[in-house]
C-alpha cells in the first residue's frame, strides 16, 4: 500500500468508504425497517382505538345502522378488523386484507369469545371483564370495555394484521442484492471520477517538478485554482524561479572567480617574466664588477648605476604588489556623490608639475562640471594611472589635455597612435607597444612605465561597471598628427 501510486490508492480509499456506507445502509434498512414499521402501526392502532371508542360512546344510543357505518369506515380506512358488541347487538367488520373465509371465521369466533359482556352485582357495584392488549409477530389485538352515555355496556375489539411487514421483509431479501450491486457499481464510477479529479492536479505538479529537477527553465505548474493545490503550485513556481536565479548567480560568480583566477595566474606569469630581465641585468653587472671584467672594473662608476637599477627594481616590485592586492570589487568602500570639477582639480597639481618638468604643455578644461557616484579611492587610482600614462607617453614638447565634456572625463596626449594590433593587448598586464625596443641593454625602460597603469585602470572601471574607451585620434589641421584619447563615461 505504501508503494502504490496516488490514483489507485485514492480510488481504493474512496471506493471502500462508499461501499461501507452502502453495506451499512442496506443492513440498517433490512433490520430496522420492520421495527420502525411495527412501531408506527402500534401508534396508529392505539390512536384508532381511542378515537373509535369516543365516537362509539357518542353514537351507541343511535340506530344500529349508524354504528355499523362508523365501524366500517374505521375498518376500511385503517385496514383492520373491528368487533363491537353494544346493547346486545354485535357488529363485525373485516378489512379487505383479512377477508379470507377461514380467517374470518376464526377471527369472529375469537372476537365473540373475547367480547362477551358479563354483568353482575357485587356489593352494589358492577364488574366488567378487564381490557387487554396483545402483540404477536403477525397481529395486534386489543379489547376495550366501556359504557355508553345511557349506561349500556359495550365491548370494542380491534385486530390489525402485521403481514405486510413480513411481506416487505421477504421482498427486501429479493431486491436488496440488486440495489446493493447497483450501489457498488455507482461507488466504483464515482470513486474513479473523484480520484481522477483529486489526483490529476497533483500528478501534473509531480511531472512538472520532475522537469524542474532536470533544470528545465520552461517548466511551470499551470494551476489556476484558488484552493490549496493552486497555492502549492504557485509556491513551487516561485521557489523554482528563485532557484534558477540563484543557480544563474552562482554560475556567473563561478565564471567570474574562474576568470579572476586565470587573470591572477596570467598576472603572476607576466610579473615573473617582467622581473626576470632587470634582475638578470643587475646580477650580471654585479658579477662583472666582482670579477673585474672589462669596463665594470670601474666599480665606482657602475655601482651608482646598479643602485639606480635596484631603486627602479624596488619601485617595480611595489607596483606589482599593489596590483596583486587589488580585488577590484570595492564592496567595502561606499560610493559617494562627487562633483567632477573639484575631484579633478584635487588630483591634477602633481601631474601638471611633472609635465612641466618634462617640457610638456598641460591643458585643463574643467568648466563642464557634473556630478557622479563612485568610490572615491577607486576612481583616484583610475585617474592617476590614466593621467600618468598620458604624461609619460607624450612626445617631447607635446601637449596633454584633461577636460570634462558630456558627462565624461577625457585625457588626451600627443604621441604616435598605437597600432590596432597593439591596441588589442594594451590592457594586458606589463604590455607595452614595441616591447622589444622599450628597453636598453641594462633592462631600463626609458619610454615610460612598466605596463601596469592601464591594466589597473581597466580592471577597476570594469568592476565599477563604467564604460570607457581608449582610441587614437588625429588633428584635422596638423598634417596627420594626433595621439591617444582615454575617455571615461559616467
Amino acid at each position: 500500500m505504501k508503494k502504490m501510486k496516488l490514483f489507485p490508492k485514492t480510488f481504493l480509499y474512496v471506493f471502500s468508504l462508499m461501499a461501507a456506507i452502502a453495506l451499512i445502509s442496506h443492513a440498517l434498512f433490512f433490520f430496522f425497517m420492520p421495527i420502525v414499521y411495527t412501531g408506527q402501526k402500534e401508534e396508529t392502532f392505539r390512536a384508532v382505538e381511542a378515537r373509535l371508542t369516543e365516537e362509539l360512546k357518542a353514537v351507541s344510543s343511535g340506530s344500529g345502522r349508524e354504528i355499523e357505518t362508523v365501524v366500517r369506515k374505521y375498518a376500511l380506512e385503517n385496514g383492520m378488523g373491528i368487533f363491537v358488541n353494544c346493547g346486545g347487538q354485535t357488529y363485525n367488520i373485516m378489512a379487505d386484507a383479512l377477508r379470507e373465509e377461514d380467517a374470518d371465521a376464526a377471527v369472529r369466533e375469537e372476537f365473540r369469545s373475547a367480547g362477551t359482556v358479563q354483568v353482575k352485582e357485587d356489593a352494589g357495584r358492577e364488574q366488567y371483564r378487564q381490557d387487554f392488549y396483545q402483540k404477536t409477530d403477525s397481529r395486534l389485538y386489543s379489547c376495550t370495555y366501556f359504557r355508553t352515555a345511557k349506561g349500556q355496556p359495550c365491548c370494542l375489539a380491534l385486530l390489525l394484521t402485521l403481514q405486510p411487514v413480513h411481506e416487505a421483509k421477504n421482498a427486501s431479501i429479493v431486491f436488496l442484492p440488486f440495489t446493493l450491486a447497483s450501489s457498488l457499481v455507482l461507488a466504483v464510477i464515482f470513486a474513479l471520477l473523484y480520484s481522477g479529479k483529486i489526483t490529476k492536479p497533483l500528478s501534473d505538479i509531480s511531472k512538472t517538478t520532475e522537469r524542474m529537477r532536470k533544470l528545465d527553465k520552461w517548466a511551470m505548474c499551470k494551476m489556476e485554482t484558488q484552493d490549496e493545490i493552486g497555492v502549492l503550485s504557485e509556491n513551487i513556481n516561485t521557489l523554482y524561479r528563485s532557484l534558477l536565479t540563484t543557480i544563474e548567480d552562482i554560475r556567473k560568480e563561478s565564471a567570474r572567480v574562474a576568470q579572476a583566477e586565470a587573470a591572477k595566474i596570467d598576472f603572476l606569469r607576466a610579473a615573473s617574466h617582467e622581473l626576470k630581465t632587470p634582475v638578470t641585468a643587475l646580477c650580471g653587472m654585479l658579477d662583472n664588477m666582482i670579477m673585474g671584467i672589462g669596463r665594470y672594473r670601474d666599480w665606482e662608476t657602475y655601482l651608482p648605476v646598479c643602485q639606480e637599477m635596484a631603486g627602479r627594481f624596488g619601485g617595480m616590485i611595489q607596483e606589482i604588489l599593489d596590483a596583486s592586492k587589488l580585488n577590484f570589487s570595492f564592496a567595502e568602500e561606499p560610493a559617494e556623490e562627487v562633483r567632477l570639477q573639484a575631484f579633478a582639480e584635487k588630483l591634477l597639481p602633481p601631474w601638471l608639475l611633472l609635465a612641466k618638468s618634462r617640457g610638456i604643455l598641460a591643458k585643463t578644461e574643467l568648466g563642464d562640471d557634473f556630478t557622479a557616484v563612485f568610490p572615491v579611492s577607486a576612481m583616484e587610482k583610475v585617474l592617476n594611472n590614466v593621467i600618468s600614462n598620458g604624461v609619460k607617453y607624450t612626445e617631447p614638447h607635446g601637449t596633454v589635455r584633461i577636460y570634462l565634456a558630456h558627462k565624461s572625463i577625457v585625457v588626451e596626449n600627443e604621441c604616435t597612435p598605437i597600432r590596432p594590433e597593439d591596441l588589442a593587448h594594451i590592457f594586458e598586464p606589463f604590455y607595452r607597444p614595441d616591447f622589444s625596443r622599450s628597453r636598453n641593454g641594462a633592462g631600463e625602460n626609458p619610454d615610460g612605465g612598466n605596463g601596469l597603469g592601464l591594466y589597473i585602470a581597466a580592471k577597476i572601471l570594469k568592476a565599477l561597471e563604467y564604460r570607457f574607451e581608449f582610441e587614437p585620434f588625429l588633428y584635422p589641421d596638423r598634417d596627420g598628427k594626433g595621439g591617444m584619447r582615454f575617455t571615461i563615461f559616467f
